[in-house]
């Protein structure tokens, strides 16, 4: 597999030393990784199929775009760089193993677009990264690992350390850890200038980097999930369907009192009435969801949605369309009910 990596990507000897020999920052390099898995850590090895799979497909058809970001894989000083040229070489070759006609963009403006009955379809692709605060800390943490290591007692070689991450930045005050999150993700590119006002336009977030292998879970895009008991809120769902004053549950018992109900403080995104954002593709390692926003006046067109079923790992149990039935606004405003009556249960 790594072979067909190298292939792909037309590494030479020095490049795949160069990379070889970075060090662990807030994480391996994200081409190092592909290159260098570790062992049983099956995540890993889906990731690099993923890949290999959509460079199988830009080889065909896109080989210059594919060149041209070589430079930003091979970038060793921001590993930010390599993992968000990743991101965008899985979301083009998802969409070219769908079937669908795509074309990159060079200059300012959406990643890509896809043509559909002669309308144009923008996408934009965003590989989320830890928090800075976070990342500086974990790096700051393996470099001191390191130097424990070189240390310590040479007969067993062996560092044990403990690192407390919160990937999305510790919480404000009045926030708990799951709304603080739901705000990291309803603000990805918030600015939409990159987004159209006449054209049908889609964020796509890829998050098969390493950092994300515990927000790597199809059930956070529900509105809400349970586990031993408690109920936790979808960051996912939150983000961008969720209102001001929305109830977030983090670990939410029926069996206490103690339970303390955080209020979401901000809109989600598709209930902003700025927003230009019509749908959001989610690429996990073993999941790809769809959330369409349900207010949208331009919205995804049926004769798209057929050829997004095709994607890889499309998920449409998980996904929130309103293709076939044209009813997600009704779903959502049913959803929002049950969280309501959720949160106002007597103890």
């Amino acid at each position: 597999m790594t072979d067909q990596l190298k292939q792909f990507l037309e590494l030479s000897e020095s490049e795949i030393e160069n990379i070889r020999n970075t060090t662990i920052k807030d994480r391996c390099h994200p081409v190092k990784r592909l290159l260098y898995p570790r062992e049983g850590v099956e995540r890993d090895f889906q990731v690099i199929k993923n890949t290999e799979t959509a460079l199988r497909h830009l080889k065909q058809h896109h080989t210059q775009w594919l060149m041209n970001l070589k430079p930003r894989l091979l970038n060793i000083d921001d590993y930010s760089t390599s993992s968000g040229a990743l991101g965008e070489i899985r979301a083009l070759g998802y969409i070219l193993q769908a079937g669908i006609s795509v074309e990159s963009r060079s200059r300012d403006g959406a990643d890509f677009w896809v043509e559909d009955n002669q309308e144009k379809v923008w996408i934009e692709v965003h590989s989320k990264q830890f928090y800075d605060e976070e990342s500086e800390s974990l790096e700051n943490f393996y470099n001191d690992l390191r130097n424990e290591r070189t240390e310590s007692d040479r007969k067993t070689g062996l560092v044990i350390g403990e690192h407390k991450t919160v990937p999305f930045g510790k919480p404000k005050k009045d926030e708990n850890v799951t709304a603080n999150a739901i705000r990291k993700l309803c603000a990805i590119k918030e600015r939409e200038h990159q987004m159209s006002t006449e054209s049908t336009s889609i964020l796509w977030l890829d998050f098969q980097d390493e950092g994300w292998e515990l927000l790597d879970k199809v059930e956070r895009v529900l509105p809400v999930r349970t586990w031993n008991g408690a109920f936790d809120s979808g960051e996912f769902w939150y983000a961008f369907y969720g209102w001001k004053d929305a109830p977030i549950f983090q670990d939410f018992r029926l069996d206490t009192v103690l339970n303390r109900v955080v209020k979401m403080g901000h809109k989600g995104r598709f209930r902003k009435s700025t927003t230009k954002l019509d749908g959001v593709i989610i690429s996990f390692s073993r999941n790809t969801v769809i959330l369409e926003n349900p207010f949208s006046k331009k919205a995804i067109k049926p004769s798209l949605w057929k050829k997004l079923t095709f994607l890889p790992w499309f998920n449409f149990e998980y996904s929130y369309t309103n293709w076939p039935a044209m009813n997600l606004k009704q779903r959502i405003e049913l959803e929002k009910q049950k969280l309501i009556e959720l949160s106002s249960i007597e103890l």
